[in-house]
């Protein structure tokens, strides 16, 4: 009677062991919560593959940023050329010039053309504000110069544009601070309508949405969870130890964050749900088995040693696989991306340790008699699927046909796919940033910086040579054409702009050789003036040629960058001169691509780690053919909708493959690791299949419903990108559950009844 006794105490005093450190972990894990903090660096996404963000670094250190700006456009309803408007708009000029970390301020009222020749260059208003009688002249110069439409003013002279230069590098507090004072400054003025758009401005709006759906997600995924498991327990306990178990696992998940220094990004807002999901789909498994047996009136003492028997292999193995999916983002060159991979798979982790720790240590002390009952063979659920079970086997070939024609119409919605990301379109319409920057693409020439770095391959030519500059001048006048581009700046431009204002002729174009080396001379002499310096270098050996154009999406920006790409190898001198497009949008772009190319990566990557698994505990590529397929035609199903219905690949939606599948997974890993215990069991091979179905079958339906409701929450995000998440995830995960209980048991009968024939 002692030993048994000291063994109860022993087993006591264990549980309580774990008990008392996770609470304890948990506690320093809650006060290290304080420190957490969100964080928007659009600049952390950038690629990292080849040179290009290299280029783009020593690009921005020899001439400026090129995304540390701010556009305002100011509307009149009574129209622009108003003395008292203008009026108005200068008084905002000066004003706006006196805030800190403003480094210029050009608007039209204080928009100069610069006149080079005789003995000094002279300056000349493009608006004389304070002389009405000469508004109609200044009018009909603006309009007769391209390069003043599309920046400063539109074709529908209602409103007119203020470009406000910030300084480089702004820290978010700074941030905050300029974009306040300069939205307080706006309002004191009580124009008619005011539109701003910027980085300042976009990341304010970008971290209060992260921080809202963080709290958010977190909530609606608490509440989901809650929701499915009352219906599958009907009991209060059943509901909150599986709670306890992934609130504790997203709390220390955070707390390691925390504790390394990684802030929340947009994509770490949704490691609370990955979390929820991954951590109670163990739970629930390990719940489901464990009143199972006490159902049976299987001892209670051996019902843990059971469930680490047959469901806690299955489930690490499960573990596995989700791990490998959530891993396989580390082929991505973005460091958020690799991040979430990374944090998302320490807290599925820790969801699995606590599973077979915690939890029974919780049910040692206390276990509620109500949801042995809810656990029994006669209930509504177990006769739905003893019919289902029935019809398949009496349809397999009816299954097999439809999955086929399914995936032939999938194939073909795949081939519809474009790759194609817009650079705000993660933010709901609703938002006024994006309604302003929408407004810039309709009435202006857009907001999306365009960057073109020139460098002269003959070191013995400089920029402000004539043969160099009428080259440029042909590129840049493509690009205008091109891409409607406006705030176009470049040596040629300037040249341009000189040349008008310098003859009685307004025509904007490009001076003969013989009036340019008029006021060349000046132009080279003032090769260190602060403005020249942001255009050309001192040494006259690399150039830019900088814009701003309407973000019509990096699908349509990059067939015009083949486009102006082929326009210079066929119309300027490659020996002369080397163009290069860079720039923090273009970067963006060359992202998209990048994420599509490293998903493809990943997603082979889980295949060939699951597919190598699955051989090595079943020793069959045929049961690696059939482990693998009803997990893979919900993606190619998937793939199809998205095809048929739009949806384009980019940097979230491709995710969504290399997840799902090792989230897809366990379902399959339990029900054939159950059908194999029923055959060693030495049942025969129907009776296997009826069993199998009835004790995976209830778990894996709650466990997808769990997770569709989980990612159905990240489905009313404000961004983009999180809702296509959510929603293409949702699917996935049916997809797949449908293909278990129907296709993967046909696939299973065909290999065990050859082999049983064979044998």
């Amino acid at each position: 009677m002692l030993l048994p006794l000291q063994s109860i105490k022993n087993k006591k005093k264990y549980n309580l062991i774990i008990i008392v450190s996770v609470i304890l972990l948990s506690l320093g894990c809650v006060l290290k919560l304080e420190n957490l903090k969100f964080n928007y660096d659009f600049e952390a996404f950038f690629p990292n593959e080849d040179n290009e963000l290299e280029l783009y670094n020593n690009y921005r250190k020899t001439f400026e940023y090129d995304n540390e700006f701010v556009l305002l456009a100011i509307e009149n309803e009574d129209g622009i050329f108003k003395k008292n408007f203008l009026l108005k708009i200068d008084s905002l000029t000066k004003k706006l010039s006196t805030l800190n970390n403003v480094q210029q301020v050009t608007s039209p009222t204080n928009l100069k053309t610069l006149s080079l020749g005789g003995f000094a260059p002279t300056e000349t208003r493009v608006l004389h504000i304070e002389d009405e009688s000469l508004y109609k002249n200044d009018s009909i110069v603006i309009y007769q110069s391209p390069h003043l439409i599309g920046s400063f003013f539109p074709l529908n002279a209602k409103s007119v544009s203020i470009f406000i230069k910030t300084n480089d590098v702004l820290t978010k507090a700074q941030s905050d601070v300029l974009a306040f004072k300069i939205e307080t400054t706006l309002k004191s003025f009580k124009f008619n309508t005011i539109h701003y758009v910027g980085r300042i401005f976009a990341q304010g709006v970008y971290l209060s949405t992260l921080q809202k759906e963080f709290t958010l997600f977190l909530a609606l995924s608490f509440i989901v969870v809650i929701i499915f498991l009352w219906f599958s327990f009907k009991s209060f306990y059943g509901i909150i130890i599986p709670v306890i178990i992934v609130l504790i696992s997203v709390l220390w998940t955070l707390g390691i964050m925390t504790l390394l220094g990684k802030p929340i990004d947009i994509m770490s807002t949704m490691l609370p749900t990955m979390i929820f999901i991954a951590g109670m789909s163990d739970v629930v498994h390990y719940f489901s088995k464990y009143f199972e047996e006490l159902a049976k009136g299987t001892a209670k003492e051996s019902i843990h040693s059971l469930i680490i028997k047959e469901v806690g292999f299955p489930t690490f193995l499960t573990l596995i696989t989700t791990v490998v999916g959530f891993l396989s983002l580390l082929f991505s060159s973005i460091v958020p991306i690799k991040e979430f991979g990374i944090y998302t798979s320490v807290g599925v982790i820790i969801a699995f340790i606590l599973t077979y720790t915690l939890l029974p240590a919780l049910l040692y002390f206390f276990t509620p008699k109500k949801l042995v009952g809810v656990n029994g063979s006669s209930n509504t659920t177990t006769n739905l699927m003893r019919t289902s079970l029935f019809w398949i086997f009496r349809h397999q070939k009816t299954i097999l046909i439809i999955t086929t024609v399914v995936i032939c119409f999938s194939i073909i919605g795949i081939s519809k796919i474009r790759v194609n990301n817009i650079l705000l379109e993660d933010l709901n319409d609703k938002v006024k940033i994006k309604q302003d920057f929408n407004f810039f693409d309709k009435y202006y020439s857009g907001v999306r910086p365009f960057e073109m770095l020139v460098t002269l391959n003959d070191t013995t030519k400089n920029v402000w040579d004539y043969e160099v500059l009428s080259q440029l001048n042909s590129v840049e006048e493509f690009i205008k054409k091109e891409y409607s581009a406006g705030f176009l700046i470049s040596p040629a431009s300037l040249v341009k702009t000189i040349y008008q204002n310098s003859t009685t002729n307004f025509e904007y174009k490009f001076p003969p050789k013989e009036d340019y080396q008029e006021f060349s001379k000046q132009l080279i002499n003032n090769k260190k003036n602060k403005e020249l310096k942001r255009l050309v270098t001192v040494n006259g050996l690399q150039t830019r040629i900088s814009a701003k154009v309407r973000d019509m999406g990096s699908l349509a920006c990059t067939a015009h960058n083949k486009n102006i790409l082929n326009f210079i190898n066929k119309n300027t001198n490659t020996k002369l001169l080397k163009f290069q497009i860079t720039g923090a949008a273009h970067l963006i772009d060359r992202n998209n691509e990048y994420m599509v190319n490293n998903m493809t990566q990943g997603f082979i990557f889980s295949i060939i780690v699951i597919g190598f698994l699955t051989f090595f505990l079943h020793r069959s590529w045929r049961m690696v053919l059939v482990f693998i397929l009803p997990n893979v035609i919900p993606l190619v199903i998937i793939g199809g909708i998205m095809g048929y219905m739009g949806i384009e690949l980019k940097a979230a939606t491709s995710l969504v493959f290399s997840i799902a599948f090792g989230i897809a997974t366990d379902d399959t890993i339990h029900f054939i690791s159950r059908l194999k215990i029923e055959l060693a069991y030495g049942k025969s091979l129907m009776y296997a299949f009826k069993r199998t179905y009835f004790e995976t079958g209830k778990p894996i339906i709650l466990t997808t419903f769990i997770i569709m409701g989980g990612f159905m929450s990240l489905m009313i995000s404000s961004f983009q990108s999180t809702f296509y998440f959510g929603f293409l995830i949702c699917i996935t995960v049916l997809i797949a559950v449908l293909a278990d209980i129907f296709l993967l048991p046909v696939l299973l009968f065909l290999i065990y009844k050859n082999k049983k024939q064979n044998n």
